[in-house]
């Protein structure tokens, strides 16, 4: 059992390390689910006694000297759950168009970890061949709700950066390439997804494909939504034919015009890394992806250990 607790020291610090760039504390449970280690809970459990530069407060453990971050994630749960409220309502209405298979909130959504000014970022499955005019729809609903991210204006709005199309399910090739470490913010971001709308079974469907990411967790288990967090069915079948068969078409016009009012640096930054995706089935639209920043600042972080 001692070979064991050793063996254990080095995820657990590490997936430790990784959540405190985030001011996020956390449970045993959430330990075991994100160290890159295969075990039990109650191995980490016992573990975690014997580790040194750990500290326990609430039931939750972080990194000594850095108590006061149980304070942040306790208070940042109620943010969570407020912007969780708003997420839901705008989902609601996202499930009029009828080519949406799946919603989900990212970032740290899943670990009730965000900030009051933060913003909630969603991710969307869509129909083949329909992913730009669901863009469109999804964009322009929330212009005109004023939801739209706004420069110094963040704070509970909605950023519509990342749809993928349902014949495109395996995500693992817009990874960040890196020999000393692989992508661990992505990973944890994929870990974190809450669906909160899922169109028959997209979500399961989506995990399948990316069943590598057991590689990396293998005592993470896929996210169940309660009816709290969850906007339930779609529409009828017939209602999705109609709208296609009305408006469906007009994919290919949407992209035209989507395209040539995207911002200039969007269009310079799209395909040539995994950061700024832009195709027929992937919109990744993210100018400042910040996965190169977080793993700095983690390989730092367990160097000062």
């Amino acid at each position: 059992m001692e070979n064991q607790c050793l063996q254990l020291k080095e995820p657990i610090l590490k997936t430790i390390v990784f959540y405190d760039i985030f001011d996020c504390p956390l449970t045993p449970f959430e330990i075991w689910s994100y160290c890159g280690i295969e075990c039990s809970l109650a191995d980490i459990v016992e573990a975690l006694d014997d580790i040194r530069h750990l500290g326990q407060k609430s039931g939750f453990y972080f990194l000594q000297g850095r108590e006061e971050t149980v304070a942040v994630r306790l208070q940042n749960y109620n943010h969570a759950n407020r912007k969780f409220k708003r997420a839901l309502r705008v989902a609601r209405l996202f499930k009029l168009i009828p080519w949406i298979r799946m919603i989900a909130v990212g970032n740290q959504m899943g670990a009730n970890n965000l900030r009051d000014e933060s913003d909630i970022d969603f991710f969307i499955i869509t129909e083949p061949k329909r992913i730009w005019i669901t863009r469109w729809f999804c964009a322009g609903i929330a212009k005109v709700l004023k939801l739209r991210p706004q420069p110094g204006k963040k704070r509970d709005t909605i950023c519509l950066s990342f749809y993928i199309t349902s014949e495109n399910l395996d995500t693992r090739r817009l990874m960040l390439e890196n020999k000393v470490c692989h992508d661990i913010y992505y990973v944890n971001w994929l870990a974190n997804l809450v669906p909160i709308y899922d169109r028959e079974g997209t979500y399961n469907a989506f995990m399948e494909a990316n069943a590598w990411l057991a590689e990396y967790l293998p005592n993470w288990q896929r996210y169940h939504s309660g009816h709290m967090r969850d906007v339930g069915p779609g529409f009828s079948n017939f209602y999705r034919d109609v709208v296609d068969m009305l408006i469906g078409g007009a994919d290919s016009i949407v992209k035209r015009i989507q395209l040539h009012i995207m911002p200039e640096a969007l269009h310079r930054a799209m395909n040539i890394d995994t950061r700024t995706i832009v195709n027929d089935k992937i919109l990744k639209l993210y100018i400042n992806d910040r996965r190169e920043e977080y793993r700095g600042r983690y390989l730092e972080r367990l160097r000062m250990l």
